[in-house]
């Protein structure tokens, strides 16, 4: 009798199973190999813990920039304070100094100024010595005296801090950024096995061997899709929304942020769509809302667009129109109850509806809004462009 094939159903599932014996295998073999080249080839030394002032001068600079930065927009002086309490003066005013002259430099007067007057609010918080502050002014004089528009700032700076000034001879180097002390060379010899941290290792290795293994028999058990959903009841024309919702958006609601998963009849993920909190008044308590992201994502094409739902304070704001006009996927919409606008991509379409909203005083802020989103299917639509899964936030 001649002898029959495999069936496909085992040949996958051969296949899966030596994949894992393999991946188990080699588990066992690298936690064998690592933890011998661990503790007795190269045994690691372990020291104190790396804080922002302990990082190569280049990445220093970068996190001091962005603490400035963030007070710029927060004006919180308590955050810039904790979060430069491992640092020196001497290295707070060099790096507060060179952010207001490359402010100052660029045309940014508003922002060297903010600058000048967190240094002064920091000056007199923690009691910088006259002398320091004078010095360091000094050192960054002696570092621009190529640059008379930045010698000038520097001047500036340091009227902000009520130092004079003083020139500074031509031939004086420029002061150099402290380098960070070299880490102690680790110490000699590896010691014996440390039994208990093997042990815990095995330990470690068995549960993952039990957890692919679970893994397997769930994949075997509901590897098949899940039942079609049944369609969103629709009295409006045309073929019904694959996905209704509503969200509604109260004062203090300081995080919101509800975006949820777009997903066929059959449940393959196509994107998602939602509402949340783009910009407020900075400082205010409870956050007071100005502007709203109504926003779409489409895997198909891997296109995000954006509507941004603002208040008439915000929406008749040069700055914050000029914002939105950056983002060439972004459009302003001035709320007002009953608006409606669109949000289409090449395989979706959005429909959103403000079906009320409440001002608060002087109509610069939200207390209330409350939204309507149809999603629905593009006639002729290709949902199988696109392999994206559906992300982790929304499992």
């Amino acid at each position: 009798m001649a002898e029959s094939r495999p069936s496909m159903q085992f040949v996958q599932r051969s296949l899966i199973i030596g994949v894992l014996a393999g991946l188990i295998f080699g588990c066992l073999v690298g936690g064998g190999l690592g933890l011998y080249y661990a503790w007795q080839v190269s045994p690691a030394t372990y020291t104190g813990g790396a804080y922002p002032n302990d990082l190569a001068p280049g990445y220093q600079n970068n996190y001091l920039a962005m603490v400035i930065d963030s007070y710029i927009v927060n004006r919180q002086v308590a955050d810039v304070q904790k979060r430069l309490q491992t640092f020196d003066q001497p290295a707070k005013i060099r790096a507060l100094g060179e952010r207001s002259v490359e402010f100052q430099a660029n045309g940014q007067g508003v922002e060297a100024q903010l600058v000048n007057d967190l240094a002064n609010q920091l000056r007199q918080a923690e009691s910088w010595p006259a002398e320091t502050v004078s010095a360091e002014v000094g050192k960054l004089a002696a570092a621009y005296q190529a640059d008379p528009a930045k010698v000038q700032a520097v001047t500036t700076y340091g009227g902000a801090l009520n130092v004079v000034q003083q020139s500074t001879p031509a031939d004086q180097p420029a002061a150099q950024p402290s380098l960070p002390a070299p880490t102690p060379a680790p110490a000699e010899g590896g010691g014996g096995i440390p039994w208990t941290q093997v042990i815990y290792c095995l330990i470690g290795l068995i549960v993952i061997i039990v957890v692919v293994l679970l893994i397997g028999s769930w994949y075997f058990k509901f590897s098949r899709k899940p039942p079609t959903k049944s369609q969103v009841a629709w009295e409006g024309e045309g073929p019904a929304p694959i996905k209704q919702w509503t969200g509604t958006y109260t004062l203090g609601q300081d995080n919101y942020d509800e975006f949820f998963t777009v997903e066929t009849l059959e449940g393959d993920f196509l994107g998602e769509s939602g509402m949340g909190i783009l910009e407020a008044i900075p400082g205010s308590k409870p956050k007071q809302v100005i502007a709203f992201d109504v926003g779409l994502f489409d895997k198909t094409d891997i296109t995000t667009l954006s509507r941004v739902v603002m208040s008439e304070h915000a929406y008749y704001d040069e700055a914050l129109q000029a914002k939105v006009q950056a983002n060439p996927q972004a459009e302003a919409i001035l709320a007002k109850p009953g608006t409606e606008f669109t949000l289409e991509t090449s395989a979706m379409r959005v429909v959103a509806t403000i079906d009320e909203m409440e001002y608060g005083e002087g109509n610069i802020y939200f207390n209330k809004l409350k939204l309507t989103l149809n999603v629905f299917i593009r006639e002729g639509a290709d949902l199988r462009i696109g392999s994206m899964d559906v992300p982790e936030q929304f499992q």
